[in-house]
């Protein structure tokens, strides 16, 4: 059953509040509420964190499964994929809970609006609160004059995250100097940079909760650098 956990396209408080209560009562009925969340981008070479938090929930963006596979870890708990996601963009991986990125939610997303349901297996976002998130979560979509006016999927997903309550959010595989992806190093396509690195700066300042694995990363914004438990301070 495909979940219909979405709101009207408006930026009111009401519905940022809808929004994000929607979607934290299907990560409460998924099991991934309360729980740390590693969230892989597909930036080649990731620098995958050992050992895992326990508990961990693998959140994958887009195609980053394949890097994950690559790499050894789980299938995903929750995978962000887009509208135009097809088989073949996924085939060979375990795909569980979706949230799927739309330019308008479907009529059964609609009709979930209206009542409220939270859902099953998959739920909807829609572009427009995708930007909603982002901008109540950081103040700004970042828009740095370029063809791209807003951050990355990848930063989208950690804005979630932090809109969701996510107690500790990991990053890896997100990068702002690697060209390519892991999972196909012949894609060459570097986009959304200048707002990246705006966004995961102001991330840094605002959400202690987000880490990195990445060192590069954590020097180039100021996200600090995941540690292993028994490596922190008491």
């Amino acid at each position: 059953m495909t979940e219909v956990a979405a709101v009207d396209e408006q930026t009111d408080d009401g519905h940022f509040a809808r929004l994000v209560g929607l979607q934290r009562r299907w990560l409460a009925r998924r099991g991934l509420s309360g729980r740390p969340w590693l969230i892989l981008g597909a930036a080649p070479g990731p620098t995958i964190p050992s050992p895992l938090p326990a508990g961990i929930a693998h959140v994958h963006v887009k195609y980053s499964g394949h890097s994950a596979r690559r790499n050894g870890l789980p299938p995903a708990d929750l995978t962000l994929l887009l509208h135009k996601t097809t088989a073949r963009d996924v085939a060979g991986l375990t795909i569980r809970n979706v949230l799927r990125m739309r330019r308008r939610p479907s009529r059964l997303a609609r009709l979930g609006r209206r009542v409220g349901i939270a859902g099953f297996r998959e739920a909807v976002i829609t572009h427009a609160e995708r930007d909603l998130l982002i901008e109540r979560t950081l103040g700004s979509l970042f828009a740095s004059g370029g063809r791209d006016v807003r951050p990355s999927n990848g930063v989208a997903m950690i804005c979630y995250a932090i809109a969701m309550g996510i107690p500790t959010i990991v990053v890896a595989g997100i990068s702002l100097e690697a060209d390519g992806y892991d999972y196909d190093p012949t894609i060459r396509n570097r986009r959304h940079q200048a707002e990246d690195r705006a966004a995961l700066r102001r991330i840094a300042a605002v959400a202690p909760q987000v880490v990195t694995s990445e060192p590069a990363l954590a020097e180039m914004t100021g996200i600090p650098l995941w540690k292993p438990v028994a490596e922190r301070q008491p």
